[in-house]
C-alpha cells in the first residue's frame, strides 16, 4: 500500500503496479547536489497521487553507490513511499562525500538489506513492465543503462517508451578551471 504524509488518495495495489502509460524508473546518484534528490521527491510526490508509477530507482556513483542507496531509500521513506524498490548500481568514479550529502534524519538507521542490486532490478522492472511502457530518466551516469542495453537490447527496445537524459558537457581538453570560468561568464551573461 502506498501512503504517507503526501497522498491525496490511494495508489495502485501491488498487482495493478502499472501505470497505462507513466510508469517511470529513476536512475540517480542523490547526495553530491541536490538536484538528484529533487527529482526522487518529485517523482516519489507524483507516485503517491497516482499520476505516474515509480517503478524503481536505482543510485550509482562516486564509488558510493549502496550509500546513495541507502540515501534514496531514506528519502523515500520520510514521504511514505514503501512500495517502489531502491537497487545499488554501478559504482562510478571516485567521489569523497561531503558531511551534509548524507545528513537526513534516519540515513543511518536504513535497512540495507532493503536495497536490491541495481542490475538486477533493473532487468527484473522492464521484464514485468508492459511492452513500450518504461520512461527511464537518467539523472547520473549511464553506466547501468549501457549495462542492460548491452546485456539485453530486445529487452530495452520492447519495454523502453522514451529515455530522459539530465546531465553536462564537458568541452574536450577544456580544464577544470576553463569550464569554472565558463559556468561563471555564462551566469552573468543571463
Amino acid at each position: 500500500r502506498c501512503g504517507g504524509p503526501l497522498a491525496p488518495r490511494r495508489c495502485p495495489s501491488m498487482a495493478n503496479r502499472w501505470h497505462r502509460e507513466r510508469n517511470l524508473v529513476l536512475i540517480t546518484d542523490p547526495g553530491p547536489d541536490p538536484d538528484d534528490v529533487k527529482a526522487l521527491i518529485v517523482s516519489a510526490v507524483l507516485h503517491l497521487q497516482g499520476a505516474v508509477c515509480l517503478a524503481a530507482v536505482v543510485a550509482n556513483g562516486g564509488q558510493q553507490a549502496e550509500d546513495r542507496a541507502a540515501l534514496a531509500q531514506c528519502v523515500l521513506d520520510h514521504l511514505g513511499v514503501t512500495d517502489v524498490p531502491v537497487g545499488v548500481g554501478s559504482a562510478g568514479k571516485s567521489y569523497t562525500a561531503q558531511p551534509h550529502e548524507y545528513a537526513l534524519d534516519g540515513y543511518e538507521h536504513v535497512d540495507r538489506s532493503r536495497l536490491h542490486a541495481g542490475p538486477d532490478l533493473l532487468v527484473r522492472t522492464l521484464q514485468n513492465a508492459p511492452a513500450a511502457g518504461v520512461t527511464l530518466v537518467c539523472v547520473s551516469s549511464l553506466r547501468d543503462l549501457a549495462d542492460v542495453m548491452h546485456s539485453d537490447p530486445a529487452l530495452v527496445l520492447s519495454k523502453v517508451r522514451a529515455v530522459a537524459i539530465q546531465g553536462g558537457l564537458e568541452p574536450a581538453g577544456a580544464s577544470a578551471a576553463d569550464q569554472g570560468a565558463n559556468k561563471s561568464e555564462q551566469s552573468t551573461e543571463s
